[in-house]
């Protein structure tokens, strides 16, 4: 720079103190609220892993996968789909984030034979 003192970019450390305490806020409760969602649905035979994560679109999105493609298509037309989007909006709002009618949670339903063709198995990359 000209004639003055150079600009730094980098962050202050209070800065990066309150956003950890939003990243924190953000995914308070999302953890236990999967734990327990998988273990739910663990013995079912179509099921594979579901992750909730706070999103800027939407409140929450919900990514559920079933085993196979099949599985996922077969869901929709049996209510499993209602029977887990009631499971998630439960236990959102058993870890405190939310009733139902005051988030916005928005659903994608994938599988894990889909991860594997598409994404090599990596998770990371399919929820991005």
């Amino acid at each position: 720079m000209e004639g003055g003192a150079e600009v730094t970019k980098i962050p202050s450390e209070e800065a990066f103190a309150r956003a950890k305490r939003m990243m924190a806020e953000d995914s308070r409760g999302l953890d236990a609220a999967c734990s327990e969602l998988n273990k739910r649905f663990e013995e079912a035979m179509w099921f594979h892993r579901v992750y909730i994560l706070s999103q800027r679109d939407v409140d929450f999105r919900a990514y559920v996968f079933f085993k196979k493609d099949k599985d996922v298509e077969d869901s929709k037309g049996n209510g499993t789909t209602t029977a887990i989007e009631d499971a998630v909006y439960k236990a959102l709002e058993r870890y405190g984030r939310g009733k139902r009618s005051e988030i916005v949670v928005g659903f994608e339903w994938d599988s894990d034979e889909n991860v594997d063709k598409k994404y090599d198995g990596d998770y990371l990359l399919r929820l991005r």
